[in-house]
């Protein structure tokens, strides 16, 4: 069967497009990027949909975002961002090219679509119900072993899911479970653990019984994970939800066991350490979870966890197989060096632990206090210490860090280095750059309240071009704010725009898979060109105006005569699709980026001269340094390529999620970047 994607059309699932490339009722096409065939709908609602397809065999689930909401395009992208990097059999596999857009036929519409690994099974929350009783507690040691297993994965790479609950965990039928619905993840850094110690609010994720409570308060951490994960086995031992037990009024702690008369204290102990009120009562790491559950024997004897914080290398666990009263070294002490100095008498330990709660008293200031009370309480800090100073903002190099400014979708800079210009969801800014001030907010409609995706500042810093999910392009004065034309530029949203070196010419990308010349004076189409099968996501225009290049969703990089408009060269080489794309400044090279690398090609030729593949997610945007000395890619993070070794010179990060804009001033030293996390970053390139 081939079930057609196209929302409007009339009769999607009718037999007789069974083998067919084309909807026989609509025109839309059936093989989804050359290979994907819906087979079923599977369900939906709200934003979208779920569909069963065929992939040369292999069954598959593609999720479809049908709204374009700007958050909900957002979280779409991020879950296939983070997916993508994720490699577990806990994890659904996205492969590298799985996120893709699809247009109907005869339609301006375009839908953002997700290829995932299908999972065969139920989420917990439905298989608890069929099951009709509470799970036993070797289960639970069991599947607590392996989601703190698929946590490490996941937090090893900078990501938590905040979200962990069980309609989000499926179970095979082999009994393996798989944690899903990664659109609310978030990647942690230096940044985002000093804005949570600063007492800002950085996120939004709420799922009653099941979020904790920093989180429900904007100040969510990697533990926060662990809160959730321990009243997710309330649920699975009780069967019961966790809002139908009461909690401590003194110490805010849930009274759930009585609920679950099968379950052992030893195990209903490392329960209640995940859900601790507090994050630096909880396990700090998936690792800390594990080595917990190891120290539990369901066979015979059972361990519990210390029940006041030691004072030594050991401490006393009650009901071990040595008999009452024998010692065991626990899951938290062995964190601690034996070695340390804190079992030595005398004036020495007094000694040593001064000197220890100095450096604490260091740490404090910049983690947090929640760091702190995670050392003293258990030996260890919240977050390694050595990796969070790793991940820091590279501070040297910042300058200046623009918050709230909304999710920044582009920047540009004027090429005077004076102003600054940032786009969001229906919002333009301009700024001064050498003050970080906000100058002025344009009063007029943007893009009708939609997303603005893509600007450009003229050669002479007199004109701002934007163009937006409204599929028009405006020009304004840059200098007064005012609005100066409307151009209706396409029939889909408009994703990329350049202005050329003489300032005469503004040429612009669209998901209708076409790129543009205007003439900026009169505002009249000057050529259309035609070639790409899929959505330009990225333009850029040599300095000598001779040659166009685009970037498409059909991972191919296309340079365009400009005089006849006719394709000089069609590149590829590249696995996905093709985000961004720059010339250098002496127009020889241009530069193209996707989920897979960064290449650099001869214009002359075609052929590619240089691959940079340093970036662990996909790279979506890049910039070529005005003295040639550098290219400047961001991601996950930003990386500055070395041009002349082809190496990576240095790392800047800061963004608590991923960079999708640069720009870099013609003094080669001034680089500014924009983020979802709605943070612009002024640094000083080094």
């Amino acid at each position: 069967m081939s079930y057609c994607l196209n929302p409007k059309c009339p009769n999607p699932s009718d037999p007789a497009n069974s083998g067919k490339s084309a909807c026989i009722h609509c025109g839309s096409e059936l093989l989804l990027q050359g290979r994907y065939r819906l087979v079923a709908p599977l369900g939906g609602g709200g934003f979208g949909r779920t569909f069963e397809v065929d992939d040369n065999g292999a069954r598959r689930v593609l999720k479809v975002l049908l709204k374009e909401h700007p958050k909900a395009v957002e979280l779409f992208k991020q879950e296939a961002d983070v997916l993508v990097r994720l490699r577990h059999p806990g994890i659904p596999k996205v492969d590298r090219d799985g996120y893709f857009t699809f247009t109907p036929a005869h339609s301006t519409e375009f839908f953002h679509c997700l290829v995932m690994e299908k999972i065969a099974g139920a989420n917990l929350q439905d298989w608890l119900k069929h099951r009709g009783r509470p799970i036993s507690q070797e289960q639970a040691l069991n599947w607590l072993k392996q989601l703190s297993e698929i946590l490490d994965q996941v937090h090893r790479l900078n990501y938590f899911h905040r979200d962990i609950k069980p309609h989000n965990i499926m179970c095979k039928p082999n009994g393996q479970l798989v944690l899903i619905d990664f659109g609310t993840a978030r990647e942690v850094s230096g940044t985002y653990f000093a804005k949570v110690g600063q007492g800002q609010n950085v996120t939004g994720i709420v799922s009653p019984g099941y979020t904790p409570p920093e989180q429900t308060n904007g100040k969510a951490v990697p533990q926060s994970d662990f809160f959730a994960l321990g009243r997710t086995f309330v649920y699975l031992l009780t069967g019961k939800p966790p809002t139908a037990f009461p909690e401590n009024p003194r110490t805010g702690r849930l009274m759930w066991r009585k609920g679950a008369p099968q379950v052992s204290d030893p195990l209903a102990n490392v329960i209640d350490y995940l859900m601790a009120p507090f994050p630096g009562n909880r396990p700090q790491s998936p690792q800390m979870v594990l080595q917990c559950l190891e120290e539990i024997n369901l066979d015979g004897a059972e361990t519990q966890l210390p029940t006041q914080l030691p004072t030594t290398g050991q401490t006393k666990i009650r009901g071990t197989s040595g008999g009452p009263g024998a010692t065991k070294q626990s899951s938290m002490n062995r964190l601690r060096p034996l070695d340390s100095g804190l079992n030595k008498p005398g004036k020495e330990a007094f000694d040593w632990k001064n000197k220890l709660l100095a450096g604490t008293a260091v740490l404090m200031l910049g983690i947090g206090a929640s760091q702190i009370y995670g050392s003293l309480r258990y030996g260890v800090f919240p977050a390694n210490p050595v990796w969070l100073l790793s991940s820091l903002p590279s501070s040297q190099f910042l300058e200046r860090s623009l918050d709230n400014v909304g999710s920044v979708n582009a920047l540009a800079l004027s090429p005077d280095g004076q102003t600054l210009v940032s786009a969001s969801f229906g919002t333009i800014r301009i700024w001064n750059v050498r003050t970080g001030l906000l100058v002025r907010t344009p009063l007029n409609l943007v893009h009708s309240k939609k997303s603005v995706n893509t600007l450009a500042v003229s050669p002479n810093s007199s004109i701002l071009a934007s163009g937006g999910d409204d599929n028009n392009v405006i020009l304004w004065d840059l200098k007064t704010g005012r609005r100066m034309r409307t151009i209706s530029a396409h029939k889909a949203p408009v994703n990329a725009i350049a202005f050329s070196s003489d300032g005469q010419t503004l040429a612009s990308g669209s998901d209708d898979k076409t790129v543009r010349l205007w003439n900026v004076r009169t505002g009249s189409r000057l050529l259309t060109l035609i070639g790409h099968t899929a959505a330009v996501n990225a333009i850029a225009l040599s300095r000598d105006g001779q040659t166009l290049a685009s970037g498409s969703d059909d991972k191919t990089v296309r340079l365009w005569n400009l005089d006849t408009g006719e394709v000089r060269r069609i590149i590829t080489g590249h696995g996905g699709a093709v985000n961004a794309v720059a010339f250098s400044p002496n127009g020889q090279v241009v530069a193209s980026a996707s989920s897979d690398k960064i290449r650099l090609s001869n214009v002359q030729d075609g052929k590619g001269t240089r691959t940079f593949k340093g970036h662990s997610g996909w790279v979506r945007t890049i910039a070529f340094s005005p003295d040639s000395n550098s290219l400047i890619s961001g991601g996950g993070d930003i990386i500055v390529w070395d041009l002349k070794t082809g190496k990576e010179r240095s790392t800047l990060s800061g963004h608590t999620q991923f960079v999708n804009s640069v720009a870099i001033g013609r003094d080669s030293k001034t680089l500014v970047s924009g983020s979802p996390d709605r943070t612009i970053k002024i640094w000083r390139m080094p």
